[in-house]
């Protein structure tokens, strides 16, 4: 897919507003050693995309500080690589971003200048193993004109139906209908949030879009055009977690202790690239027992840790429990604490003896730098 480049929304989500204060969603940390938005950004580099727009919106420190320039991706290079653009200026004027037509608008001379044919667009909010190529032999057999990939949840639950954008999709593979967040889903078809077009149309649509002060691609763009457009839908069979909620981290996290999803998304063939950091081994003291759990280096261990994960460099006191609980780098769980159902941020520290008890639906969150 050397033809195709690709562009990354960094957008802002408020139901994980405890999680993001201070990083962007894409900047998250998961699985004990990476952010999400590696996953997206690893598909891309595997499929052959070598020319990358990332934009920003806000809270973006931490995102260009794990990205860097790209070489752990291996998009430093002198042509195409890695292009990371600053919040919302359109034209030459900053503003605020309505929306995510907005996004794609600030990177109108990007989309113009390349020399690819196609535009790959997703979010940077989802952790996948997807092979791109699949995709758009899909494109060109169905001769689409935009192509969106989704996947079939397997459980008619409205309550996470409800908080998605879902498409009706014909026997041909034709988008007939899509829903965005509905009360009474219709379907169980969730987008994916990753779109496939020419880069040329896209450059004409976003043009469009913005000369009559539209702002969401879903609703002015796809929604608006489902009888003019030929728009097909591509069936991802593969696991998929979109982190759109606290809770939705908490489980998709959980879901890393499974082997089977586990070996999926890890898969040595199409592998995950992250940041790299050098740190020791992790110490297992002479109290460690440790069960079912992802353990980055540079931890030290002499209490308890059964079905959780810990980041780079956390210490784990003697005699505390750590269970069914993600705690991020360089935070220090001090002699006799007790953890169940727990999020702790990086650098957070639980003081002797401490005690705190969440519950696997509504886990305890505790902020980046917290002591308690």
């Amino acid at each position: 897919m050397t033809n195709t480049m690709g562009i990354i929304l960094s957008e802002s989500n408020s139901q994980v507003y405890s999680l993001t204060e201070r990083r962007a969603i894409s900047a998250l940390p998961i699985a004990g050693r990476y952010r999400l938005i590696d996953f997206v950004l690893s598909n891309m580099v595997n499929s052959g995309i070598t020319n990358v727009g990332i934009v920003l919106k806000h809270k973006y420190s931490s995102l260009m500080d794990h990205l860097g320039s790209g070489r752990e991706w291996n998009l430093s290079r002198k042509s195409g690589g890695l292009r990371v653009f600053p919040p919302y200026i359109r034209r030459g004027l900053p503003g605020v971003a309505e929306g995510n037509i907005d996004l794609l608008a600030s990177t109108e001379s990007f989309i113009r200048k390349s020399k690819q044919q196609y535009a790959l667009l997703s979010t940077g909010n989802a952790v996948f193993n997807i092979n791109f190529t699949d995709v758009m032999d899909f494109h060109t057999q169905n001769n689409a004109e935009i192509t969106l990939v989704y996947y079939e949840h397997n459980q008619a639950d409205n309550r996470i139906l409800s908080n998605r954008v879902l498409l009706e999709v014909s026997e041909d593979n034709l988008v007939t209908r899509i829903e965005m967040r509905p009360g009474r889903p219709k379907s169980n078809n969730v987008f994916m949030n990753l779109i496939l077009l020419e880069r040329d149309f896209l450059h004409y649509l976003i043009d469009e879009a913005v000369s009559v002060g539209e702002h969401d691609f879903i609703r002015d763009i796809l929604i608006k055009n489902l009888s003019n457009l030929k728009i097909c839908a591509y069936k991802f069979d593969g696991y998929i977690g979109c982190v759109d909620s606290v809770r939705s981290y908490f489980e998709i996290s959980m879901d890393m202790l499974d082997a089977d999803i586990r070996n999926e998304l890890f898969n040595p063939d199409r592998p995950i690239y992250t940041k790299i950091k050098d740190q020791v081994p992790t110490k297992y003291e002479n109290n460690a027992s440790v069960h079912n759990s992802l353990i980055a280096d540079g931890c030290i261990i002499d209490g308890e840790v059964r079905n959780s994960i810990l980041f780079r460099g956390v210490n784990i006191g003697k005699g505390s429990k750590v269970f069914n609980s993600i705690v991020m780098q360089d935070a220090v769980i001090q002699a006799n604490c007790e953890l169940q159902h727990c999020i702790l941020d990086k650098e957070v520290v639980v003081r002797d003896a401490g005690r705190l008890i969440g519950e696997s639906g509504h886990p305890m969150i505790l902020g980046k730098g917290e002591i308690v």
